[in-house]
């Protein structure tokens, strides 16, 4: 049973790793909507309201983009990964 305490703690560090990724990634995109918005000259004298209107929208279109869905991958290839080692190791 010692491999059900390995796959818990691979799961607890795996969380770790997600949610600090997670963290990271929306704040870059926050950054570059930030950048965006500041280099467009078009913007000019538009008020602060309207800024964050432009990177709440922008931030709600990051939130149902690839880029979010690709974090699940922290999880699914490590688990591929355990379960193929397992499999080998056990029956071959």
């Amino acid at each position: 049973m010692g491999w059900l305490r390995l796959a818990f703690f691979m799961y607890v560090g795996l969380t770790i790793i997600y949610f600090v990724t997670g963290i990271y990634s929306r704040s870059v995109r926050r950054e570059k909507l930030e950048k965006e918005w500041d280099t467009d000259p078009a913007r000019e004298g538009q008020t602060v309201e309207e800024r964050s209107a432009f990177i709440e929208a922008g931030m709600v279109h990051y939130d149902k983009g690839l880029k979010k869905r690709l974090l699940w991958l922290i999880y699914i290839i490590p688990t591929i990964g355990f379960l193929v080692t397992i499999y080998v190791i056990n029956w071959h």
